[in-house]
C-alpha cells in the first residue's frame, strides 16, 4: 500500500510539474525581476494552501523582501478560519493590515475556490498589484486545471514553491530557467525514488508501534519543520494530537528560534500533554541537533514513549548537537525515517550558492502516508 502511494504521487507529481513548467518559469522570472527593482513581495496562501507561501517565505534565503502572508486566523485549525474564508470583506483587511500597496507582487498556490480567495485577487488586481499563482485542482475541482488528490497536494505547494525558487535564482545567475527546473526535477525524482526504496518500513513500524501500544500519535515540529503537524492538524483524528503551540511555529522566526534553545521548554510539553509511555511521538527536524528536540526526545525515550524521528542522515550525523549530552535526534529514537535529502538540504549549486532545499517534500509525504495507512489499519 506504502509503495503504490507513493508511486502514485511520484506520477501526479511529474504530470503536474510538466504542465506547470511555463508558470514555474513566468513568476520565477517576475520574482527576480521585482526583487531587483525593489518590490516587496508577498507570499499568500489561505488555510491547505498557506505551505506554498511557507515554503517559499522561509528557504528564499537572502531576500528580506519576501514577506509571508499566511496569518495564524486562516489556518485550518483555528476556530475563525470557517467564517473568514467565506467573508470577502476580509480580503481589505488583510490588504491593508499587511501594507501591500500598488506595484508589489503576490505570489500564491491555488486549490480551493473561496469568497475571501477571489477578493482577494479582485482587490489586488483593481489596485495595481501584480497576482502570481501556480494552480491545481482536487480532483473533484475545477475540470480546467490539473486535478489531484487532495493528499498530495502538500507536497506538491511546497515542490511548486522551490521550482520557483529555482528559477528566481537562475535568472539572477544569467541561467536558462526551464533547464534549472528540469535539473531540479532529476533531484526530486532521486530523492523520491530513495525514499521509496529505504524508508517505508520506518513508516510501517511507526503505524505497528500505534497499533501494539494503542496510545496516541504526538506531532510536533518546531520552526520550519512545524508544516508536519499543519498536516495532521486537519485529520481530526482524535488518537493524531498535532502540538501548535504558537511559539513553535514560523509565524514568528525569532520567538520559534529562542524556543529551540529552551531545554526545560521539552518538560513542559510533556506536562501539558500528558505524553504516556503507550503514545508514539513523531518530530521532524532536518538537522536534529537542537537544544529542545533533543532534550524532549531524551526525556520521551527514558520513559519508554516511543520515539520517531525525521531527519537528514547525510548531514545529522557529521554535525555538532547543541545540547550539552552532544546526542542528536537520529541517536535518541527508536525509529528514524531519513528525508534523503542531501548534506545541508539544499540540492541545487546556482551561482556558486547551493539553492532549493527539498527536505519539507519527504517529511509531508511521511505524514500523508502514515495517516493512510492508520486509516487503512483502523477500516481493516
Amino acid at each position: 500500500m506504502l509503495k503504490e502511494n507513493c508511486r502514485q504521487f511520484q506520477k501526479c507529481w511529474l504530470g503536474w510539474a510538466e504542465t506547470q513548467m511555463d508558470c514555474f518559469v513566468r513568476i520565477g522570472t517576475r520574482l527576480a525581476e521585482g526583487l531587483n527593482e525593489g518590490r516587496h513581495v508577498f507570499a499568500f496562501g489561505i488555510g491547505e494552501d498557506h505551505l506554498f507561501a511557507e515554503e517559499l517565505t522561509a528557504r528564499l534565503q537572502g531576500h528580506a523582501e519576501v514577506i509571508g502572508l499566511f496569518p495564524q486566523e486562516l489556518m485550518t485549525y483555528d476556530r475563525r478560519y470557517s467564517a473568514l474564508i467565506q467573508c470577502p470583506e476580509y480580503a481589505k483587511v488583510l490588504i491593508q493590515a499587511w501594507g501591500i500597496q500598488r506595484h508589489d507582487l503576490v505570489l500564491t498556490f491555488h486549490s480551493q475556490d473561496t469568497p475571501l480567495y477571489a477578493a482577494m485577487e479582485k482587490h489586488c488586481r483593481r489596485l495595481g498589484i501584480e497576482w502570481l499563482a501556480l494552480e491545481v485542482s482536487r480532483q473533484d475541482g475545477n475540470p480546467n486545471l490539473f486535478a489531484v488528490e487532495q493528499s498530495f497536494l502538500p507536497m506538491l505547494q511546497t515542490y511548486g514553491a522551490q521550482a520557483v525558487n529555482a528559477v528566481s535564482f537562475a535568472v539572477q545567475a544569467g541561467l536558462e530557467p526551464s533547464g534549472v527546473v528540469h535539473q531540479l526535477n532529476k533531484v526530486v525524482l532521486d530523492i523520491l525514488e530513495q525514499f521509496e526504496q529505504t524508508q517505508l518500513g520506518s513508516i510501517e513500524k511507526i503505524a505497528q508501534e500505534l497499533m501494539r501500544k494503542q496510545g496516541r500519535l504526538i506531532v510536533m515540529g518546531s520552526g520550519h519543520s512545524h508544516m508536519l503537524q499543519d498536516l495532521m492538524a486537519g485529520i481530526h483524528n482524535d488518537k493524531i494530537i498535532p502540538i501548535l503551540e504558537s511559539e513553535l511555529m514560523i509565524f514568528d522566526p525569532v520567538q520559534s528560534g529562542w524556543t529551540q534553545k529552551q531545554r526545560d521548554y521539552a518538560q513542559m510539553l510533556i506536562d501539558k500533554y500528558k505524553i504516556q509511555p503507550q503514545d508514539v511521538f513523531l518530530m521532524p527536524s532536518n538537522t536534529g541537533k537542537s537544544v529542545m528536540n533533543v532534550e524532549l526526545a531524551r526525556l520521551l525515550w527514558s520513559n519508554k514513549t516511543t520515539v520517531a524521528v525525521i531527519t537528514n542522515m547525510k548531514q545529522s550525523p557529521v554535525i555538532k548537537s547543541d545540547h550539552p549530552s552532544g546526542r542528536r535526534l537520529f541517536e535518541t529514537a527508536d525509529i528514524v525515517i531519513d528525508n534523503c535529502c542531501v548534506n545541508k538540504d539544499a540540492c541545487l549549486e546556482l551561482d556558486g550558492q547551493r539553492r532549493c532545499p527539498l527536505s519539507s517534500m519527504t517529511v509531508l509525504l511521511s505524514g500523508v502516508l502514515l495517516t493512510a495507512l492508520l486509516a487503512e489499519n483502523e477500516e481493516g
